[in-house]
């Protein structure tokens, strides 16, 4: 039995996520858990194949919450460190045991089935406004789906659920995206940080003097009660957490999903003959090209073993997401490929065990929706530009713009 931890960081991953799919690729090959360097000089364990990932996700043993890493706990992590945002947020996701599932409550009682369903109707005008929008752009000039689209609609959805103001949504937005770079100086980090954290506590002030009938006016009512009792840092913790996750993720599949049918043209038009569903495209692009590539962080409560190598107590781990969602050994031979007609093998695109994802049932309607309506008004889409940088992170995973000709509009 080895120990890597006292060797270095045998494989170095690129901040710029310049070619996620390739470098999981080497992951993968490199073992069932990788010693890998990230910014900084950090080390942690990632772990890039499906079962491997699947078990450790729900092993109670690797726990979420950063006092349980022991790097951090020497002071070993610079101030200004690019992920530490991922990691330090006091929210449901750092969480880990019983309080997990008391944060988690709260999250579920916002986001159950029922409640999405009455959503349906807002979420189609809101798609259906952007689409009447566009329509009236000449179908020869060049839009931007990520800009244009796909950030209008999974942002005003979440905002107004939380009740995040007009005027700061653009703001916490932009601040947000930034967050999510591996590219980001200390400098910028902590700048970003505090303009986050000042922006929320501006937020939830104005909500604690004039309450109304929105999400954060909740989370504020569960400060003051006996059974909750969430504590101020957990509020600002849980408005973060749901802004950021209920629209960055959205935005990123609905760019992925649009890439992925607009270069595979046999593929798109499977789904407009009726030979395949949107919601079979919403699964293949989860699988095939998530929101997120590497997930910081979770840490062994105990030694954890694999093969040869030992994640000890209180090292760090990644959830390779993106590399699992192409892992031949449970996707097979095929797994590189996109396919709607795919028989899903179950990915794990929304997580899995005791943080699965949460709005799970909102994310599939926005993108069902989006997604449907957007192919049906412009049959006639196609992109302007095959090269596109990819955001500049190993976390997130999506292209920073996607230009395209929309051509003649139908009629709705």
């Amino acid at each position: 039995m080895t120990n890597e931890t006292t060797t270095g960081c045998p494989f170095v991953l690129d901040v710029t996520g310049a070619d996620q799919h390739a470098e999981n690729a080497r992951l993968r090959a490199a073992g069932r858990a990788v010693l890998v360097e990230l910014p900084g000089g950090v080390c942690a364990w990632a772990v890039p194949h499906h079962n491997d990932l699947r078990q450790l996700l729900a092993d109670p043993r690797a726990a979420k919450g950063i006092e349980h890493w022991t790097a951090h706990i020497r002071g070993e992590i610079p101030d200004g460190w690019p992920l530490m945002g991922f990691v330090s947020t006091d929210s449901v996701i750092n969480a880990h045991g019983a309080r997990h599932r008391r944060l988690r409550s709260l999250v579920d009682q916002a986001l159950t089935p029922a409640r999405v369903a009455a959503m349906r109707p807002g979420v189609e005008a809101v798609v259906d406004s952007l689409l009447n929008r566009l329509a009236t752009t000449p179908p020869d000039r060049p839009v931007d789906i990520r800009s244009a689209f796909a950030y209008p609609i999974p942002t005003t959805v979440i905002s107004d659920l939380l009740g995040i103001p007009h005027r700061k949504r653009r703001l916490l937005h932009v601040l947000t995206g930034v967050q999510t770079r591996t590219t980001n100086t200390a400098e910028q980090v902590l700048e970003i940080d505090q303009q986050i954290n000042e922006l929320l506590h501006e937020i939830i002030e104005a909500k604690r003097a004039a309450p109304t009938d929105d999400l954060i006016s909740s989370l504020i009512a569960a400060t003051t009660t006996d059974a909750d009792k969430l504590t101020e840092s957990e509020l600002v913790g849980m408005v973060l957490l749901m802004f950021f996750a209920g629209h960055q993720s959205i935005i990123n599949v609905i760019v992925n999903a649009c890439h992925a049918l607009l270069t595979h043209p046999r593929q798109l038009a499977l789904v407009r003959s009726g030979e395949a569903e949107w919601d079979a495209v919403v699964e293949e692009t989860m699988r095939w090209n998530g929101a997120v590539n590497q997930f910081p962080m979770r840490y062994p409560l105990e030694d954890i073993e694999m093969d040869d190598v030992v994640m000890r107590r209180g090292d760090a781990i990644l959830a390779s997401f993106g590399s699992a969602g192409r892992d031949p050994a449970h996707h097979g031979p095929d797994a590189d490929e996109f396919d709607v007609r795919r028989a899903q093998a179950g990915h794990l695109g929304f997580g899995h065990g005791p943080h699965f994802c949460v709005g799970i049932h909102l994310a599939r309607l926005q993108l069902e929706t989006a997604l449907s309506r957007f192919f049906a008004r412009f049959p006639e889409v196609r992109i302007t530009e095959q090269d596109v940088a990819p955001v500049p992170s190993f976390v997130s995973n999506s292209l920073e713009r996607l230009p395209v000709l929309l051509g003649p509009a139908s009629r709705h």
